[in-house]
C-alpha cells in the first residue's frame, strides 16, 4: 500500500496568457470557466492554471497567479493551504507515473508523456518558489540529511511513511546541487530498493511493520523504484546540467532562477530526457541494465548484491 497525500497534476502543456483565460471567461458568462478552458485546450479537461513565472514578469503579478492556483487547488481537494510538501508530493506522483507507465490522460483527455515532462520543471519551479519565499530552504536541507544519514533500524517503517523514500528522492531534485546527489545516489537507490521489497513482503500477506525477506525478488518488483529513481537521475544530470550557483545563493534559489530563465532549454533537454528513458531504461531487462545505463555499475556492480547489502544492515536481520 502506498500512502499519498494531496493531489495529481496532469498537463496537455498548452500555454495560455492568463489575460486571454480570463477574457474568454468573461465572454461566455452562460458557460462554467473550465468549460470555456476545454475549448481552448484541445479538448483537454482542466481545473487549473499552472502559472509560468516568465522574465518580463513582476514577481507581484506571479504571486497573484499562483494564489489563484492554490485557490483552484483549494476547491477540488477540499485542502485549505497548499503547502511545499503538498507540491513535493505532486511531482513524485507524476514521476511513478513515468515509472509505472501509467496513462496521463485517463483523467484529462489528453496529455501524454511529452507534454507532463515538459511540465515538470515548471511544477518544481513552483515549489521551490514555495520553499525559497517561506526560507524553508536550511529546515528542508536538514530534514534530508537526517534521513539520509538515519540508522537501518528505521528502514523499514520509514518505507511505509508518507514522507518516506520516494517523497524524499523527489526532494532531493530541489535540494540537492548535481554534485550532491552524485554523492548520494547510490545510497538513495537501495533505500527506494528497500521500500519496493518491503512493501512486496506486505503485498504477500505480511504487513510492512513485519521484518522482510533476506532474498532477491523478481525483478518486476524492483522495476518501478529503479525507472523512478533513473528519472530522477536523469533529471538532475542532464535537466540541470551546467546551473551555476553564485556566491550569494544557495542551491535552491539558483535553480529556481535557472528554470525561470530558461525555457527553450528546458524543453530540449525534457525531450532528450524523455528519449533516453524511453529508449534505454524502460526496455531494460535487469536490475544490472538500469544501474549500468545510470552509469553506477563502480559503485553498485551487482543489483542483487545491492539489495542484500541493505538488508543486512537492518539490525534485527544481520
Amino acid at each position: 500500500m502506498r500512502k499519498t497525500m494531496g493531489f495529481s497534476t496532469v498537463s496537455h502543456f498548452n500555454l495560455v496568457h492568463v489575460d486571454c483565460h480570463m477574457a474568454a471567461v468573461r465572454q461566455a458568462r452562460s458557460r462554467d470557466e473550465w468549460e470555456s478552458a476545454l475549448l481552448q485546450n484541445a479538448n483537454t479537461r482542466c481545473n487549473g492554471l499552472l502559472p509560468l513565472w516568465g522574465p518580463g514578469v513582476t514577481e507581484s503579478a506571479f504571486a497573484a497567479c499562483l494564489a489563484r492556483h492554490n485557490a483552484y487547488l483549494s476547491d477540488v481537494t477540499g485542502q485549505r493551504d497548499i503547502s511545499y510538501q503538498n507540491l513535493i508530493h505532486d511531482i513524485k506522483l507524476m514521476i511513478l507515473k513515468f515509472a509505472e507507465e501509467k496513462s496521463f490522460s485517463v483523467d484529462s483527455g489528453g496529455g501524454g508523456p511529452q507534454s507532463n515532462l515538459h511540465t515538470l520543471p515548471y511544477l518544481e519551479h513552483v515549489a521551490l518558489y514555495t520553499i525559497n519565499s517561506s526560507r524553508a530552504n536550511a529546515r528542508e536541507e536538514r530534514s534530508l540529511e537526517t534521513w539520509l544519514e538515519s540508522p537501518g533500524s528505521q528502514w523499514v517503517s520509514q518505507a511505509s511513511a508518507t514522507d518516506g523514500p520516494f517523497y524524499q528522492t523527489t526532494a532531493s531534485m530541489l535540494l540537492l546541487s548535481p554534485e550532491k546527489w552524485q554523492k548520494n545516489r547510490a545510497h538513495i537507490l537501495q533505500r527506494l530498493l528497500l521500500t519496493v521489497h518491503v512493501r512486496s513482503t506486505a503485498s504477500d500477506g505480511g504487513s510492512s511493520s513485519d521484518q522482510p525477506k533476506i532474498e532477491v525478488a523478481e525483478y518486476s518488483v524492483y522495476r518501478p523504484a529503479l525507472l523512478f529513481f533513473a528519472m530522477v537521475d536523469l533529471i538532475i544530470k542532464d535537466m540541470w546540467s551546467g546551473i551555476q550557483t553564485k556566491s550569494d545563493q544557495d542551491w535552491c534559489v539558483s535553480l529556481a532562477e535557472w528554470i525561470r530563465h530558461n525555457d527553450e532549454a528546458l524543453v530540449t533537454r525534457s525531450a532528450s530526457v524523455l528519449n533516453t528513458f524511453q529508449d534505454d531504461l524502460l526496455p531494460a531487462q535487469d536490475i544490472g541494465e538500469v544501474i549500468d545505463v545510470c552509469g553506477l555499475l563502480s559503485e553498485i556492480p551487482s543489483g542483487p548484491s545491492a539489495i542484500l547489502e541493505v538488508l543486512a544492515q537492518i539490525p534485527a536481520l544481520s
